[in-house]
């Protein structure tokens, strides 16, 4: 797993761990690495976290290991992968996925916490169990906007099941560069376990925004999976283009006003993220001033047509989703109506 060739001059750093001492070493390693490369000071912090928590699991699970840090250039986006390998006797996944489990007494913030903070995370384990190689990758993303005004308008409605207290559904709305990332998602079921399950999932997209739609569901179904899992739709949409790309898994649904363009495409995958889904299906169509979308959970009803709420020119987004929400809902499960249009 060699890095591509940079423009930036730094070399992969490795050491072999089996005491304290060289876990604060290749922590401080990793930290300057991160510096150099230009992450700032709280990313940095992010990054000596994971290659201490992962180079403490060696010393206290397998005792004797490696972790290498090798700094990468992919299409001209910097970043770092850290691997942890060792020989000991493995662990479950699933268990330690978990946020506040670890293994041996280490640092405790566990995989599940690593997972969030690094953009691509895999487990590598040998089929007997024993041994364990962990890769993970942080990126360097230009988060600048560079002076521009996003062009869209959002209205949000989300609210629990009549009579319960916690909200299973949640949504996002995220700006990335000249960009911005919306997205609904419904933990399985209603109440306080299917909260859980929406915010790891939320937690997950907000950190890596400015990821591939296939790499956010990747890491949402591992943030997932030890919840009861979660449907989710997710659109990003090119302020310079006049497009957007859509991906998403289970019953949310999505319904587009375009001024009777071309019909748009998209395709739902069956499943639920977090339980060992199938990986969706990334589309892209065209956007252009006028154009709406609607993104929503099954709270919301899919009987109806744009045109009963679109007749009002001067008709807001917060507008439309608060017409369709009094029109639509329904009292059997949590509810969330999503509008965006671009002015």
């Amino acid at each position: 797993m060699g890095a591509r060739e940079m423009t930036f001059q730094l070399e992969s750093q490795y050491m072999v761990i089996s005491k304290a001492a060289e876990v604060i070493a290749i922590r401080r390693i990793a930290k300057e690495m991160a510096r150099d490369i230009g992450f700032n000071a709280t990313h940095c912090e992010e990054i000596s976290l994971v290659v201490s928590e992962l180079a403490s699991n060696i010393t206290k699970h397998a005792e004797r290991g490696m972790v290498t840090i090798t700094p990468l250039l992919n299409d001209n986006c910097r970043g770092l992968m850290i691997e942890a390998e060792d020989d000991g006797e493995g662990f479950n996944e699933h268990t330690m996925m978990k946020d506040g489990v670890s293994t041996s007494e280490t640092l405790g913030v566990g995989l599940g916490a690593i997972n969030r903070l690094m953009d691509e995370f895999e487990i590598l384990q040998r089929a007997d169990h024993t041994g364990t190689h962990i890769v993970c990758k942080r990126w360097l993303y230009d988060n600048s906007n560079h002076g521009q005004i996003c062009p869209f308008e959002f209205g949000v409605i989300s609210r629990p099941k009549p009579g319960e207290t916690a909200n299973g559904d949640t949504f996002i709305i995220k700006h990335i560069r000249a960009a911005t990332l919306v997205g609904v998602i419904d933990g399985v079921g209603h109440g306080e376990l299917a909260r859980q399950a929406a915010n790891a999932a939320r937690q997950y997209v907000e950190r890596h925004a400015d990821s591939p739609l296939l790499d956010i569901f990747r890491g949402v179904d591992r943030a997932c999976s030890v919840t009861r899992g979660v449907v989710m739709a997710l659109a990003v949409f090119d302020w310079t283009q006049g497009s957007f790309r859509f991906a998403s898994v289970g019953n949310i649904e999505v319904k587009v006003f375009n001024h009777d363009r071309e019909k748009l495409k998209f395709v739902t995958r069956r499943g639920v993220v977090g339980k060992f889904a199938p990986p969706p299906v990334v589309t892209e169509n065209q956007w252009q001033a006028g154009d709406k979308m609607a993104l929503y959970s099954d709270g919301i009803s899919s009987h109806w047509n744009w045109h009963e709420f679109t007749n009002d020119a001067m008709s807001t987004a917060p507008v439309i989703a608060k017409q369709i929400y009094n029109t639509t809902q329904k009292d059997h499960d949590d509810a969330t109506i999503l509008i965006a249009t671009w002015q």
